[in-house]
């Protein structure tokens, strides 16, 4: 059985790169395109992880993921924040919110893969295949570009 994996974040780009990068790997996706959105689909689904940016219009992820923690289903649930501020760990800190992981943007799709195969490690029933080029060629650059681009 594969991890199912919850994408939030408000970029439409950003949401469709990372779904295909983790389709592509054999989990399986849920999405939100907000924090309000994220929070109603954690009442009907439990995820295995979370990839939450931090940067969002209506609700920005450091409320989703307080108001997130508060419920009893959702507060065990690995949360990876994700921005192209640099203060993420500290600003965590200090808001007391437990994160396991932060992950700087533009996402180099890489590292991510080898930190949810690290945070999920145990759940998954199969090694991920060798891609030889595969997903590494590429990057979610959410510069003006907002594409999937390689390097």
């Amino acid at each position: 059985m594969s991890s199912t994996i919850l994408v939030v974040d408000d970029n439409r780009y950003i949401v469709d790169g990372l779904v295909a990068i983790l389709t592509r790997r054999g989990y399986q996706t849920a999405t939100a395109a907000s924090g309000e959105e994220a929070l109603d689909l954690l009442q009907r689904m439990i995820p295995d992880l979370i990839l939450l940016d931090i940067t969002m219009v209506s609700m920005n992820g450091w409320e989703t993921l307080e108001r997130a923690r508060r419920q009893p289903e959702s507060a065990h649930i690995p949360v990876i924040i994700f921005s192209a501020r640099k203060t993420l760990a500290d600003e965590a800190r200090c808001r007391r919110l437990e994160v396991t992981e932060v992950i700087p943007k533009p996402i180099n799709t890489t590292d991510l893969l080898e930190t949810i195969g690290r945070i999920l490690k145990g759940k998954r029933t199969a090694l991920y295949p060798s891609d030889e080029g595969g997903d590494t060629a590429y990057h979610i650059n959410i510069g003006f570009d907002q594409h999937l681009s390689e390097p």
